[in-house]
């Protein structure tokens, strides 16, 4: 499997990804999800031990706000197809519980893409705390994200 040591941004297969982790219980799964198409999304990194995954996204002008910048709630779509995918290799069946995000620059159509970072940071019962950074290619970082999932049986 990849790791996020290295940005790499040739996709992986989410059904190949997905069945090599979780096996059999990938057969009651809709993959990849409805939305994580729309947003044309694909994983280009997954590490297991580390508990990370890399998504990549395109910046679409139907995104962005009357500035021409990429309208915040779809940049929380984002992270979000960062999270649960990561969540859903890594954890028993989970949801999303709260999304914090901080907008530290305006991400714009000339970047082209986007990667969301997500790593697990803290498993505590049934609430997992995930760190998500969106970056450019190069790794300047435009938002910080700290997710919060609650496992829904355990």
């Amino acid at each position: 499997m990849k790791t996020t040591e290295a940005m790499d941004t040739e996709a992986m297969d989410i059904e190949k990804l997905f069945t090599k982790v979780l096996g059999d219980k990938v057969k009651d799964m809709d993959l990849p999800p409805e939305c994580f198409d729309i947003m044309q999304c694909e994983i280009v990194s997954f590490n297991e031990i580390e508990k990370s995954l890399t998504t990549k996204m395109p910046i679409l002008r139907s995104w962005l706000n009357p500035y021409a910048t990429m309208q915040g709630g779809m940049i929380v779509a984002g992270i979000d197809n960062a999270v649960g995918p990561l969540s859903m290799l890594i954890a028993p069946m989970n949801v999303t519980r709260t999304i914090e995000s901080k907008y530290l620059l305006p991400i714009t159509m000339d970047l082209g893409y986007i990667y969301a970072k997500a790593s697990l940071v803290e498993e505590k019962k049934r609430r997992l705390i995930f760190e998500v950074s969106i970056e450019d290619e190069s790794g300047k970082v435009y938002t910080k994200a700290r997710v919060e999932n609650w496992i829904l049986s355990k």
